[in-house]
């Protein structure tokens, strides 16, 4: 029974790792040598990221340390009231890079007591990328950057406290 129990919460934790074993176990019986450049694409992507990666674990891990849970909770948790979805908005705004460095930190601050409303608010606000904005409007054009960054910050607030009032419900609570 601790076996089953064991294997289940392996299934649920690493569910995507283990589809993508059973993906490249289908693609070396159906066709090894595509299968093999495929592995091989992987591997430079993850080299390419690698210390990306790392670098963003030990700066969750100076965040961790080095920034107190009060002061994260102060400022962007209840106690930072309204705002703390302007910090949120704005730090949301100069962020770059992919999502998959986004989502530590933001892990890392909401375990340090930050608010679901935070959170969500950076991630929306994170659309925008400030350091972007150059390019786009060379492809897009003014009118148009302008339009999509600034509905996008409007919309980050509310979207932030619309998804902290679900996360937030009782039923939610048991989800994270």
């Amino acid at each position: 029974m601790n076996l089953r129990k064991t294997l289940w919460t392996l299934l649920r934790s690493q569910w995507l790792l283990l589809l993508a074993i059973a993906l490249y176990g289908w693609a070396f019986s159906a066709a090894p040598d595509r299968a093999l450049d495929a592995l091989k694409i992987a591997g430079t992507s993850f080299s390419s990221v690698l210390l990306l990666i790392v670098a963003v674990m030990g700066l969750v891990g100076v965040i961790q340390v080095w920034i107190s849970r009060d002061l994260i909770s102060r400022l962007l948790g209840r106690q930072g009231g309204f705002r703390a979805f302007f910090i949120a908005a704005a730090c949301g705004t100069v962020l770059i890079g992919p999502a998959y460095i986004i989502f530590p930190l933001l892990m890392s601050i909401r375990a340090q007591g930050a608010r679901w409303g935070v959170i969500v608010t950076v991630l929306a606000a994170y659309a925008v990328k400030i350091p972007m904005i150059p390019l786009e409007v060379q492809y897009l054009g003014w009118g148009f950057s302008l339009t999509r960054s600034l509905l996008t910050i409007l919309f980050a607030i509310p979207i932030g406290l619309a998804v902290e009032a679900i996360m937030e419900r009782p039923a939610a609570v048991d989800r994270h």
